[in-house]
């Protein structure tokens, strides 16, 4: 019976860390392609993706947002810890990566 409840937590804990990391990749998504738009300021777009990661992932901590341009493509890099719900077996190190092409007018 404990190997069960050992397992069953395992399993809830796994399936909420898919569901954090694919929270913050559709939150950097987004804010790569508003900062891929010529005159967004990546700043701007840091702040507001900061702000939406502390409300979409709760028991992540220590964050770490790199937002980016070199002219042809705009990269972010989101770092964080995350805690699941529950007991805390392994400390958990998330980073997602994501790139979008700067958009100019014709």
């Amino acid at each position: 019976m404990l190997v069960f409840f050992v397992l069953l937590t395992l399993i809830v804990q796994i399936g909420f860390l898919v569901l954090a990391r694919n929270a913050v990749a559709v939150g950097l998504e987004a804010a790569v392609r508003r900062g891929g738009v010529t005159g967004e300021d990546l700043g701007a777009a840091r702040d507001r993706l900061s702000r939406d990661l502390s409300v979409m992932v709760p028991g992540s901590s220590d964050i770490e947002i790199d937002v980016r341009s070199d002219g042809r493509t705009v990269t972010g890099v989101v770092s964080f810890d995350w805690t699941p719900p529950g007991p805390d077996l392994v400390p958990i190190r998330v980073s997602v990566t994501r790139q979008a092409s700067v958009v100019v007018p014709p």
